[in-house]
């Protein structure tokens, strides 16, 4: 054995466990690494006018979630910083639709999206322009309308909320609590964010595989071996909350679905100076069908039997009840999906991640179709 061996076994067995370490990094990487470490550039970045958005221009592929069925979608962000052609003079009377990343639409072609669908049903009569972000929620969108949607000069806007727009901000991380503690208003608009800073050592721990992957690994073995009570506030909880009548919320959650409807009514305000018409819909749940987002239900997170089924009928009808008070219009999706899910047997969500498939973006291109086809007759 040589000398050095014999002085300093644990400096050589320190060493050995560096090497091994850096060979599992390098193993991780070549293997994962698309998974665990973050873009060098990614497609979506801070910004404090609104929060986080897309950078203009970019290109990326969307790649399906591990038991998701739809084939990798490439997605060209123009110049003005949305998805589709670049906005042209307006000619015809012009909708923006609004929301978060089921308008984004990114695991669907965009040909087959409801928005190319309104385009090329309404030729030379009206214009559709969407924008939807990724976690996105009444108040980055008002912002982002402030900053850059109201510059198309739309005639009516379309905001899309969706259920995790409600939760309280002890439950989810980016629903509109959070982004309306971190913004900053002028007469009523939140014009900018403050957004936290990363330490040195997170960024340095976000580029590590070996960490990535051991934080992924404990969190969901804390959600496997440490359920929470019914009384707990997590996101599977705040799901059958807001299945209930609003009589029967907690009261700080009731609070919370409010304040966030505040800003939607601070929206049709404002849009109303400038008379530009604001309509409003809700996204449907795909776990209010026990067929729908079989794998979705059964992560982690939810913990959920595969054909478990929970609506979001006391939120629609909240919702319902503070537009109808202010006279905004509301268009309702849940009807039409739910006819179709009576009546044929198909999947309108994906199996994972629960977003529109392109059957579920037909259904909403034929009610925004119908709604807006009344008010050209």
């Amino acid at each position: 054995m040589p000398i050095f061996l014999r002085t300093h076994p644990r400096l050589v067995l320190l060493c050995l466990y560096l090497v091994f370490l850096l060979l599992v990094e390098l193993v991780l990487r070549l293997g994962w690494g698309d998974e665990l470490i973050p873009d060098a550039a990614p497609a979506i970045i801070a910004n404090p006018q609104v929060h986080h958005d897309y950078r203009p221009g970019v290109r990326f592929t969307t790649h399906p979630f591990p038991g998701d069925t739809f084939t990798p979608v490439e997605n060209q962000i123009n110049a003005f910083g949305i998805r589709g052609p670049e906005p042209q003079a307006k000619n015809h009377p012009r909708i923006l639709l609004l929301g978060d990343s089921f308008v984004q639409a990114d695991e669907v072609a965009y040909q087959q999206s409801f928005t190319h669908l309104l385009n090329l049903h309404f030729t030379d009569h009206l214009d559709f322009v969407s924008h939807g972000m990724v976690s996105w929620s009444p108040t980055p969108e008002f912002s982002w309308l402030h900053h850059k949607g109201l510059s198309l000069t739309p005639d009516a806007v379309v905001l899309f909320l969706c259920l995790n727009d409600f939760y309280r901000r002890q439950v989810f991380h980016q629903t509109d609590a959070v982004y309306r503690a971190q913004a900053v208003y002028q007469d009523r608009i939140p014009v900018m964010y403050e957004l936290p800073q990363q330490s040195r050592s997170s960024i340095l721990l976000e580029n590590i595989a070996i960490a990535r992957l051991l934080y992924r690994s404990y969190r969901t073995l804390q959600l496997q071996f440490a359920p929470s009570s019914r009384q707990t506030a997590t996101i599977p909880n705040e799901i059958i909350h807001l299945s209930h009548p609003n009589t029967n919320w907690p009261s700080d959650l009731r609070a919370n679905v409010d304040s966030t409807l505040q800003v939607v009514l601070d929206i049709a305000v404002h849009l109303n100076k400038m008379n530009i018409a604001l309509h409003v819909t809700l996204v449907p749940s795909g776990f209010t069908w026990p067929d729908e987002i079989l794998l979705g239900k059964q992560h982690p997170l939810y913990g959920w039997p595969a054909n478990f089924s929970v609506g979001q009928q006391g939120l629609h009808r909240h919702i319902q009840e503070v537009l109808a008070e202010k006279s905004i219009p509301f268009i309702d999706l849940h009807a039409p999906f739910d006819t179709k899910k009576n009546q044929e047997d198909i999947l309108l969500f994906n199996e994972v991640d629960g977003h529109w498939k392109e059957s579920g973006h037909r259904i909403v291109f034929e009610t925004l179709r119908d709604y807006f086809q009344t008010g050209q007759d």
